[in-house]
């Protein structure tokens, strides 16, 4: 009898404990994983999200190249002053890539497409690797109506880094300007299962009806 009435008070008060954990607040986030939220979010198309926590994060005082990088790159996909872009562009180490890469996207926005080009290939002479080079240089090869350079540039970004939601949607663009459906389809549904939520998720569900 005295076992069975010690194995029902473990049991109680093994819940009890649980759920006085499960009450608990949980540990606030680091800087560093609130970063690393908000660079999701922007990869994710969550852009205004995403800035809300750059933003804050420069308020508190962090200095981190990735910061600086994805906060000008959040003003510039938002519209908002490319010079304000450009100033946290240019608080980025020189020994990173991702300094001529903001760069780069700056004179994408200005539609001066030399200086641009300039930019990303000082940052792929920095870094070869660069996944951000070769996306926003895909993305000028495009605006230069270069179509088949832009397709091997987001490809190479996809080498690189296979989960760039919107390298995918940029394929799936060009690739259905080239009639390859078979390829806009792959990259299409490749984008909406990284970036569902996406503001362009809409337009590409529209683009796969019709070729359904």
């Amino acid at each position: 009898m005295k076992r069975v009435q010690f194995s029902v008070y473990f049991i109680l008060a093994t819940f009890l404990i649980s759920l006085l954990l499960l009450s608990l607040p949980a540990p606030a986030q680091t800087p560093v994983e609130r970063l690393q939220n908000g660079i999701s979010f922007f990869e994710t198309g969550k852009t205004a999200e995403a800035k809300a926590i750059f933003d804050q994060l420069v308020a508190e005082g962090m200095v981190d190249d990735n910061l600086f990088y994805y906060l000008g790159s959040a003003i510039l996909k938002l519209n908002q002053s490319p010079d304000l872009a450009l100033s946290y562009f240019n608080k980025i180490s020189t020994n990173s890539p991702l300094g001529y890469v903001g760069k780069g996207q700056y004179y994408i926005k200005k539609q001066n497409y030399t200086s641009a080009e300039t930019q990303l290939n000082l940052a792929l002479q920095k870094d070869p690797n660069c996944a951000e080079a070769y996306f926003h240089r895909g993305l000028l090869r495009g605006f230069q109506k270069k179509l088949d350079l832009a397709i091997a540039d987001l490809e190479k970004c996809l080498q690189i880094k296979g989960n760039h939601a919107y390298a995918h949607y940029q394929l799936g663009l060009a690739y259905n300007q080239k009639g390859r459906k078979d390829l806009m389809i792959l990259h299409f549904q490749k984008f909406l299962y990284l970036a569902p939520e996406a503001p362009e998720a809409p337009q590409v569900k529209s683009l796969l009806s019709r070729v359904g």
